[in-house]
């Protein structure tokens, strides 16, 4: 049966993945890794160290090992089309030309059995003392003062909220918006940046009103763990910030009905998810926050 791998690998990175010895499709399936991620039945992430001063890389993989999987995806258009890690890898490379804060995509690769996925992976530039935001909010409640814990919330909703902005009005949606998917990096000054990934569905849409539900779907996503972290205080200020008004309009407050809606219908599938996949989280560090 014909299987033929593809792998692209971005030019400036080309010399670093082949000293780690991971210039083609095998090798990086076969990859162990420094450490496991993320797991799942069909699919699983790694991080990996490079050599000395080269950075940290993850490498996420998606295996399709019967023909009922490998069908499944040819009915979501992967047949002889982009996988889900190209369609990431595609994704990622847009946000990032547009200015908005994305992980950096270094390679995708593929194998395929008769056009069909058997395998995928993408591999992507860690982003040096950054943290999912999920891992980083246990952090947080954990062990920031509570006296420093008022301004640097303000701060964190302030910054992502301007950043999500930011995205929609490029008129880039990711449609995957969850806290797991968004990366925060501490800076100095109780100042904070924040970065996505995981983007495979993420696609520009350049009609306004053809990217509305989309939007609904993002900031429902984000708001579906800010109970646990947010007052209902802090969940308006977050909303101000993002459409940048002071007042809610009749037709924003019908907005926000639709976004409850949906941010109801995700939160259980979410806690879920997330629960299932805390025994991968890296040891938490005490916050550095300034006093």
């Amino acid at each position: 049966m014909l299987i033929r791998d593809y792998i692209h690998i971005d030019t400036p990175f080309r010399e670093r993945l082949e000293r780690a010895g991971l210039s083609t499709v095998q090798a990086v399936l076969q990859c162990p890794g420094d450490r496991l991620a993320a797991w799942s039945r069909t699919s699983d992430a790694i991080s990996l160290k490079l050599a000395a001063s080269e950075g940290s890389i993850y490498i996420k993989r998606y295996h399709y090992p019967t023909w009922r999987q490998r069908v499944r995806g040819m009915l979501r258009g992967t047949w002889l089309r982009a996988s889900r890690a190209r369609s990431e890898f595609r994704a990622l490379v847009a946000m990032r030309r547009l200015g908005i804060h994305a992980v950096r995509p270094i390679a995708f690769g593929e194998r395929r059995i008769a056009g069909f996925v058997r395998s995928c992976f993408l591999i992507t530039e860690a982003v040096p003392e950054a943290m999912s935001l999920v891992s980083f909010i246990k952090a947080f409640a954990d062990h920031v003062a509570a006296r420093q814990a008022r301004r640097a919330k303000i701060e964190i909703l302030t910054s992502l909220a301007r950043q999500v902005r930011h995205m929609h009005e490029k008129g880039f949606v990711h449609r995957d918006l969850f806290w797991r998917n968004v990366l925060i990096r501490p800076l100095p000054g109780d100042r904070f940046e924040f970065y996505f990934l995981d983007a495979s569905v993420g696609r520009r849409i350049r009609i306004a009103h053809r990217r509305q539900d989309s939007i609904v779907h993002d900031i429902a996503a984000m708001g579906v763990l800010a109970p646990e972290f947010c007052s209902l205080t802090d969940q308006m200020r977050f909303l101000h910030e993002y459409l940048g008004t002071d007042r809610l309009t009749p037709e924003d407050r019908a907005w926000l009905r639709r976004v409850q809606k949906r941010q109801d219908h995700f939160r259980e599938a979410e806690l879920l998810r997330l629960e299932r996949g805390a025994v991968f989280d890296p040891p938490i560090q005490r916050m550095a926050v300034a006093p």
